[in-house]
């Protein structure tokens, strides 16, 4: 992670000066072609450290960086994915879910999408036995509450 922030420092220096020139500001408006080298490395790098971070099991430095990632290049498909990892670990299912539908629109064969996909039902499914374990009776005692 070291050796990444130092390129970080780096290319931010390079882009900062070729940021002087017009560009749009929304990721909208930029078109994939237009998506400069160093914004391409900035956000591999950031890509990258994401990655990291999962293995760490920090999974809101995980959302943070891919969002940087995807701030770089909006195109970053495996930003894209890692940002949709780290909304699953931390609970987000719902943003997830709309980054996995829109990855599986570019790429419907991608096997990585689906094992996602699969890990979020699992947490889905232990989120609601969690709710059911943690109401379990709690109607019963108001209905015999009422009797």
């Amino acid at each position: 992670l070291k050796q990444y922030h130092f390129s970080l420092l780096h290319l931010r220096g390079l882009n900062a000066k070729a940021k002087d020139m017009v560009k749009p500001n929304t990721p909208e408006e930029i078109k994939e072609e237009d998506v400069t080298e160093q914004d391409k490395e900035l956000s591999a790098i950031y890509s990258n450290m994401a990655a990291c971070h999962m293995r760490l099991q920090r999974y809101d430095r995980v959302v943070k960086c891919s969002e940087q990632a995807l701030k770089s290049n909006a195109y970053n498909k495996k930003a894209k994915f890692r940002l949709a990892q780290g909304h699953v670990r931390t609970g987000a299912l719902e943003k997830a879910t709309k980054i996995l539908d829109e990855l599986a629109e570019q790429s419907p064969d991608d096997e990585g999408i689906a094992a996602e996909r699969r890990n979020m039902k699992v947490m889905e499914r232990q989120a609601e036995e969690k709710q059911r374990k943690q109401f379990a009776g709690m109607f019963d005692r108001a209905k015999k509450s009422d009797d």
